[in-house]
């Protein structure tokens, strides 16, 4: 073969090489050499995130409503009938799941058979009911019951304890936080005063005088004071010196260095 021939043979090869290997390595727009950004990837949707203050605003409303209830029909409720009541029937599963284990922890919510009523603090329906408890807790030492407590548990209760204070039946106290606590009135205990003992009560005052000058005058005048209720005085021993306790630390100091000052 002719030498010119293979000289452009070997050439050619060479060039055709070279353009594959070119080919080979030319960026394409798909396969980029940068850096991929790494995407951040959305959570998955979990449902609407109830706040705290909604969840407290449900036990709220549910409360509220068995209570008016209780006042007017004291009929129960089923979990179901008291949402759709409320209109919270488009509540998630989990959301109603929370609130019907919240009425069954509640202290004021009864849940029996299914059904959920107001459960109120004593059991007093009318006038009779309350005179009773009153005269219970009179009896046994136990006190008042507060006003607040008593009309959670019927209606019309205002009018009711007014009836009750005007026939003597009860008496209220107001306490310093603004509470009124309702209490019973035993009539058998009360006696009458004469109007001149009454005039001489008020006409002695005792604004300026202390307990120890009251202790005296009754004193004076031969009326001795009850045991336990008068100013109980801290005898004081004279002449007597308490010994201290003295603990030894310095042990290298000899006892002709040491003093003990009083």
């Amino acid at each position: 073969m002719n030498n010119s021939l293979l000289k452009q043979h070997a050439a050619f090869k060479q060039q055709h090489s070279s353009t594959i290997a070119s080919v080979k390595h030319k960026p394409t727009p798909e396969s980029d050499s940068s850096p991929k950004k790494k995407v951040k990837q959305e959570p998955k949707h979990q449902g609407p995130r109830t706040s705290t203050t909604n969840k407290f605003k449900w036990i709220k409303s549910c409360v509220d409503l068995l209570k008016k209830r209780h006042r007017r029909e004291k009929k129960a409720l089923s979990f179901v009938e008291l949402i759709q009541s409320l209109g919270l029937s488009d509540l998630e599963v989990s959301e109603k799941e929370w609130l019907e284990k919240a009425m069954h922890e509640n202290p004021k919510i009864s849940y029996e058979k299914g059904k959920i009523s107001f459960k109120p603090a004593y059991p007093i329906h009318n006038k009779s009911d309350l005179v009773t408890v009153l005269r219970q807790h009179y009896d046994n030492g136990m006190g008042g019951l507060l006003m607040e407590d008593v009309k959670e548990c019927m209606s019309h209760a205002e009018q009711i304890i007014e009836e009750l204070v005007t026939n003597d039946q009860v008496f209220t106290l107001t306490r310093p936080d603004k509470q009124t606590i309702l209490y019973f009135r035993d009539t058998t205990c009360e006696v009458a005063l004469d109007d001149e003992f009454k005039e001489l009560w008020n006409s002695i005052s005792v604004k300026e005088m202390g307990e120890v000058d009251i202790e005296n005058y009754l004193k004076r005048v031969g009326i001795r004071t009850m045991e336990g209720f008068g100013l109980k005085r801290k005898a004081v021993k004279k002449g007597t010196k308490r010994k201290r306790n003295v603990k030894m630390l310095n042990s290298h100091l000899g006892s002709d260095m040491l003093k003990e000052f009083d």
